[in-house]
């Protein structure tokens, strides 16, 4: 495969073009070719000098992955795609009434392993800037229309790899034009990159994956709790607010049995008293055939986030879409994995 040419910045694609003896503000037209229209071939961008695009389609691929599949539904698109060291990993496209939201992957696998998340029952690297970028150049090319929402809620953990989730930031808000108010990062609790996002990007959105607010059984759900205890990362969102005067989502997946009685909202409302946060109650989209049982009802979901309404904080319950392509929270690659 080719080197992709997302890798380079503006600069770097300036470098390239001059050395071949064209103008520098032909890297200009590339980059709005890609990041702005989306294109995913050099010959089509057609005001670039015919001996300049076949240079670049000889020596440059424009994606760093190839696609796998695609599954649709109703109301979500998942790709499966394939890297340059044969690495699979995914991303989602979910369709709103008035705009288009893309969850993107910042890892293959993930470190957290969670235990009740498919995502996190393998981890193998990072993925590249180019490689996150990529899901959005491709994502919006195949559904023709613009993508207003940016979700990092895909595989992996977003704040283990920062210098990648950065520099893809920078990119959607600077060159692509998306509002930061409309990016979203979720994290599991990682301290240290709570307060760094806080600093270097407060307009971006925040949501602290939660599973439950007992400690000694979060370290049962999220081994890497042993790691970041709730208070550190409690603490951390104490500072985060502090300093963007953001309220925070508390994305809370209700397991039956284990965090949805009426002793965890009591807590929950504790733990968060005196905190702007916003209570996403997510039903469990079960992992295989042996986690079903953990699924909790509708009607005592509906009474869990009322008892959190009552309480006066802001919740709703939400329930993910693309259950029925495996394409839903904590489902991504697994029925691929599972496959082989």
């Amino acid at each position: 495969m080719l080197p992709s040419i997302l890798d380079l910045d503006i600069k770097g694609i300036e470098d390239i073009v001059s050395e071949q003896g064209y103008e520098r503000y032909r890297a200009k037209q590339v980059i709005e070719w890609i990041y702005k229209k989306g294109k995913l071939d050099f010959d089509g961008m057609s005001n670039l000098p015919a001996e300049l695009r076949e240079f670049l389609s000889c020596n440059f691929s424009i994606l760093p992955f190839e696609i796998i599949q695609s599954y649709k539904s109703e109301d979500t698109v998942k790709f499966l795609f394939r890297t340059d060291d044969d690495m699979i990993f995914e991303s989602v496209v979910i369709f709103h009434p008035d705009r288009g939201i893309l969850c993107l992957s910042t890892q293959i696998g993930c470190p957290v392993r969670c235990r009740f998340c498919a995502s996190g029952e393998n981890f193998y690297r990072n993925l590249r800037y180019e490689e996150i970028i990529g899901q959005y150049i491709f994502a919006r090319n195949y559904i023709k229309r613009d993508i207003r929402g940016i979700v990092f809620m895909g595989m992996g953990e977003p704040l283990l790899n920062e210098e990648s989730l950065y520099r893809t930031i920078d990119v959607l808000t600077e060159i692509i034009g998306i509002s930061p108010r409309h990016i979203t990062v979720s994290t599991s609790g990682i301290p240290k990159g709570i307060l760094n996002i806080a600093r270097r990007n407060p307009k971006v959105r925040l949501a602290l994956s939660l599973w439950t607010p007992e400690e000694e059984e979060r370290e049962k759900l999220v081994p890497v709790s042993k790691i970041y205890p709730l208070s550190e990362v409690i603490e951390s969102l104490r500072r985060y607010v502090e300093i963007t005067k953001n309220r925070v989502s508390i994305e809370y997946t209700l397991l039956k049995g284990i965090n949805d009685g009426i002793g965890d909202v009591h807590k929950l409302i504790s733990l968060f008293r005196d905190m702007p946060v916003f209570f996403n109650v997510i039903l469990y989209n079960p992992k295989d055939e042996d986690t079903k049982i953990y699924q909790t009802s509708v009607e005592e979901a509906l009474r869990f986030v009322d008892l959190l309404k009552r309480s006066g904080k802001e919740a709703h319950l939400r329930v993910s879409k693309g259950g029925k392509i495996s394409g839903a929270c904590g489902q991504l690659r697994a029925v691929y994995e599972r496959s082989k």
